[in-house]
C-alpha cells in the first residue's frame, strides 16, 4: 500500500519568554506558607551560625578566629593553598574547607575529610568543603565523607565557583527508612511530590554560582548526590567523566528554575530518578550511561508560571529505567533525544500526567506544552499524553518507533517509521505515506488529518483516519 495522508495544518503555540525568577526570600515565605503556616518564618537556607571549619579562609587570608583547629589533624597550609588536609568533626556544627570572599582563590590538593554529626542550613561552614560570597576553590585528589542530617560534602553559594578534580564524595546522611522516623524540621527532608527518601545531599550549587566536576565519584545514601537550589538568575552545574551514584532512595541532580546542568561521558546509577527538572530549566546529557530505579527524567511545575519549560536533551548513550524512561506531571516540556538508545521496563518512553501537588502551575491559555522530538533513533516505548491542559507534540526525523501513542500530535519525516503495538490515537500534522505507519493485526491507530479513508497495514492492523 502506498498512499499519502495529508497531515493537518496546525500551528504550534509559541514558547514564550520566561523571566520570572524568585529570590531566596520568596522561597522562604512561599514555603513558610505552605508547610509552617502561622508560625516563625524558618530558613532553612541558613547555616548554624555558631558553625565553624577546621580553615575558614575569608578575602584571602585564614582567619583562625573563625577555623576550628581542633578539627585539623595534619596538612601544609597557607592562605591560598592546602596540600594534604585532614579533617576529622563529630559535631554538625563542624565542617572541613570554607572560603569566603572575591579574594579567596584556594587550590587544594589532597584532603581528607570526615564529618559526623547532625548539621543545619545549605553549605556553609559545617560542610566538607564550601564556597561563597565570590570566592573560587579548586579541589584535587579529595575524598570526604559525611554523616548526619543535612550534612553536604560539597557547595558553593553567592557567585562562587567550585572545581572538583579526581576526587570521592559521599554523604550518608542519618539512618533513615520505613522503621525510623523522619526528622521533622522544616525542608529536612525531601518534599513528597519529589518521590524520595533521605535527610540530606552531597553537593548543592545555589544564587549565581558554578560548579564543575572531573573524574570524580559523587554519592548519595538519599535525597541527592548533586542538586541545585534557590539560583536567583543564574545556576551552572557541570560533570564531566563522573560517576553519579545513588544508592539507597534519591536523585542523581536537580535543575531549579535558572539551573543548568550539563553532563558529559557520565555513569549514572541512581536508586530513584536520575534527574528531576523543575520550571524554567534544563539538563543536557552527552554520551552518559544511565540504570534508574524509577525514572530518568521527572519533570514538574509548581511556581504558578505557565510560561516555563523544562529541557533535557539527550545525545547519544544509554539509558535503563525500571519505570517511565519521562514523567512529567504538569509542565511545559521540551525532551531531545539524539541517537540515544533508551529501553523503560515499564515499555514507557514518556507519560504526562495532571500534577497533584498543591502548588501545581495553573494553565490558563495555550501553552508550549510538551514536545518530544527524536533524531536518528531505533526505540521501543509507549507515548501516554494524559494531561488534558497541554498537547503533546511528537517530531520524529530518521526515527523508528514501536509503542503505543495516546493523544499524540505527530509529526514525522519520510525517514521516520511508527509501529503500533496496541490501539493508539493521534493528530497527524504532517503528510505522509502509508508505509510509514504498521500496526499487527487486531490493533487500530485512529487518526485525525485531512481527509477521511480507512486503510488495512502492511501487518493486518487498521489505520482509521477522520478529517477535521
Amino acid at each position: 500500500m502506498n498512499k499519502t495522508i495529508k497531515g493537518m495544518r496546525m500551528e504550534k503555540p509559541a514558547r514564550k519568554e520566561s523571566s520570572n525568577m524568585l529570590m531566596m526570600t520568596d522561597i522562604i515565605k512561599g514555603v513558610n506558607a505552605v508547610l509552617n503556616p502561622g508560625k516563625p518564618e524558618i530558613n532553612w537556607f541558613a547555616p548554624d551560625p555558631e558553625a565553624k571549619a577546621a580553615i575558614h579562609i575569608r578575602d584571602g587570608r585564614i582567619d583562625k578566629s573563625l577555623s576550628n583547629s581542633k578539627a585539623l589533624y595534619g596538612g601544609t597550609i597557607d592562605d591560598q593553598n592546602l596540600k594534604n588536609v585532614k579533617v576529622v568533626a563529630y559535631d554538625g556544627r563542624d565542617g572541613g574547607i570554607y572560603a569566603e570572599g572575591p579574594g579567596s582563590k584556594v587550590t587544594v590538593d589532597g584532603a581528607y575529610i570526615s564529618t559526623a554529626g547532625n548539621g543545619s542550613g545549605i553549605g556553609g561552614p559545617s560542610s566538607g568543603a564550601a564556597v561563597k560570597r565570590g570566592a573560587s576553590m579548586t579541589l584535587k585528589n579529595a575524598v570526604i565523607n559525611t554523616s548526619g542530617r543535612t550534612r553536604y560534602s560539597t557547595a558553593a553559594e553567592e557567585n562562587a565557583t567550585l572545581r572538583v578534580y579526581n576526587s570521592v564524595i559521599w554523604s550518608h546522611g542519618m539512618p533513615f527508612g520505613d522503621e525510623i522516623p523522619e526528622p521533622t524540621e522544616l525542608m529536612s527532608t525531601p518534599p513528597p511530590a519529589l518521590e524520595i527518601k533521605g535527610n540530606t545531599r552531597t553537593h548543592c550549587t545555589m544564587s549565581n554560582s558554578q560548579s564543575y566536576f572531573y573524574n570524580t565519584k559523587i554519592i548519595c545514601d538519599g535525597w541527592a548526590a548533586l542538586s541545585t537550589e534557590s539560583s536567583e538568575g543564574f545556576v551552572y552545574l557541570e560533570a564531566n567523566d563522573c560517576d553519579i551514584i545513588c544508592t539507597k532512595s534519591g536523585y542523581g541532580a536537580y535543575s531549579d528554575p535558572g539551573c543548568h546542568d550539563v553532563f558529559n561521558n557520565c555513569y549514572i546509577d541512581t536508586s530513584c530518578m536520575m534527574g528531576i527538572v523543575a520550571g524554567n530549566s534544563d539538563m543536557t546529557f552527552n554520551n552518559c550511561k544511565a540504570e534508574c530505579g524509577t525514572y530518568f527524567g521527572l519533570m514538574h511545575c509548581v511556581n504558578g508560571w505557565q510560561e516555563e519549560v523544562a529541557e533535557m536533551i539527550i545525545n547519544g548513550g544509554e539509558i535503563h529505567t525500571a519505570a517511565e524512561a519521562f514523567l512529567i506531571k504538569s509542565h511545559n516540556a521540551l525532551i531531545d533525544l539524539k541517537n540515544t538508545n533508551i529501553q523503560s521496563d515499564k515499555g514507557i518512553l514518556v507519560k504526562t500526567i495532571i500534577n497533584d501537588d498543591p502548588c501545581t502551575t495553573k494553565v490558563t491559555e495555550d501553552v508550549y506544552g510538551v514536545n518530544v522530538r527524536m533524531k536518528d533513533m531505533e526505540i521501543e516505548g509507549d507515548l501516554i499524553h494524559g494531561d488534558s491542559e497541554r498537547t503533546m507534540w511528537v517530531e520524529l526525523t530518521s526515527t523508528l518507533i514501536k509503542g503505543k501513542m495516546e493523544n499524540v500530535t505527530l509529526a514525522m519525516n519520510t525517514g521516520s517509521k511508527w509501529v503500533a503495538t496496541a490501539d493508539s490515537a493521534i493528530t497527524l500534522i504532517t503528510d505522509i505515506n502509508t508505509a510509514q505507519i504498521d500496526a499487527p493485526e487486531g490493533v487500530t491507530i485512529t487518526a485525525i488529518a485531512s481527509e477521511t479513508a480507512e486503510y488495512t497495514l502492511a501487518s493486518g492492523g487498521k489505520f482509521v483516519v477522520t478529517e477535521k
